[in-house]
């Protein structure tokens, strides 16, 4: 993946880096995933949404995986994912500071 791209994921995404686990990348941006039990873990996402939210399905399809699961740390973006590709909101992920 080139600087620029990580960069403009970075800074669109709130994330702090890039997880290259399982990483596919293509001419539709990025996508790196991982598995949980029976579940398609999707990590990052970068590009055309609805080639990856095809691609990620086919994919879990593929490994035996029963759901996908993913998150976001922009505000509000669960909305989207909600709207647009038929997530439904499952839980929060909560994070305190190790005193």
């Amino acid at each position: 993946m080139d600087k620029e791209t990580a960069e403009r994921f970075l800074k669109k995404s709130g994330s702090h880096k890039v997880m290259t686990n399982n990483i596919i990348e293509n001419e539709h941006g990025f996508m790196s995933w991982d598995l949980d039990d029976d579940s398609f873990v999707c990590l990052n996402v970068y590009g055309d949404g609805e080639y990856w939210d095809k691609y990620m399905n086919e994919l879990a399809k593929q490994l035996g995986c029963k759901k996908i699961l993913g998150g976001t740390t922009r505000k509000g973006g669960w909305k989207a994912f909600e709207r647009k590709y038929g997530f439904k909101l499952r839980g929060y992920i909560f994070e305190k500071e190790v005193k």
